[in-house]
């Protein structure tokens, strides 16, 4: 009994002694120059709401679609002058379940070939990309994590198409090479 209550007492020594402070760790400020380096995605996840609006002004869920990214054999080059690069193939698997209808996988090999420009906003934490080729990462994402080695990114984005509204999320984890 007198050994139990030694271990048990040095047991709780260690874990009050072994505690650390998260703000003392030095923090990786978010600018161009701490973002610049070749990335490649590690995920990528999505999800895509359809819905109707009817003429009294009910709103009524047409479909709901799953993304999955898998496969990805893509570059991402941030320059510390703004500008970047996106290059490569992945595959992206789409689950969609229409309202009342039976559920449909898609698959599809994407080619991505974009360059343009980007502008981060340290105030609220975001990252604008200005495609001018091709049409990945295109528009406003906000900063989820930033790490010296991890930056995960994700993007809301609402589309109106006549009576119909799409509601888009979009999450994606980059890895520094």
């Amino acid at each position: 009994m007198k050994n139990l209550k030694f271990i048990l007492l040095l047991f709780l020594s260690v874990s009050v002694l072994s505690c650390s402070d998260d703000e003392d760790a030095p923090q990786f400020l978010l600018s161009n120059a701490n973002i610049a380096g070749t990335y490649e995605i590690g995920s990528l996840t999505g999800e895509q709401k359809e819905t109707a609006t009817s003429s009294q002004g009910a709103e009524v869920d047409l479909a709901t679609s799953s993304i999955v990214g898998a496969n990805f054999q893509v570059d991402l080059i941030l320059t510390a002058d703004g500008t970047f690069d996106a290059e490569g193939l992945y595959r992206e698997i789409v689950t969609s379940t229409p309202n009342g209808g039976a559920t449909t996988q898609t698959e599809e090999l994407l080619s991505v070939d974009t360059e343009g420009t980007y502008q981060i906003n340290t105030l609220n934490n975001t990252i604008s990309f200005n495609p001018t080729t091709g049409d990945f990462l295109a528009g406003t994402f906000n900063i989820e994590a930033f790490t010296q080695t991890f930056v995960s990114i994700m993007q809301e984005s609402e589309t109106a198409e006549g009576s119909n509204t799409i509601y888009k999320t979009l999450n994606i984890g980059f890895t520094r090479e």
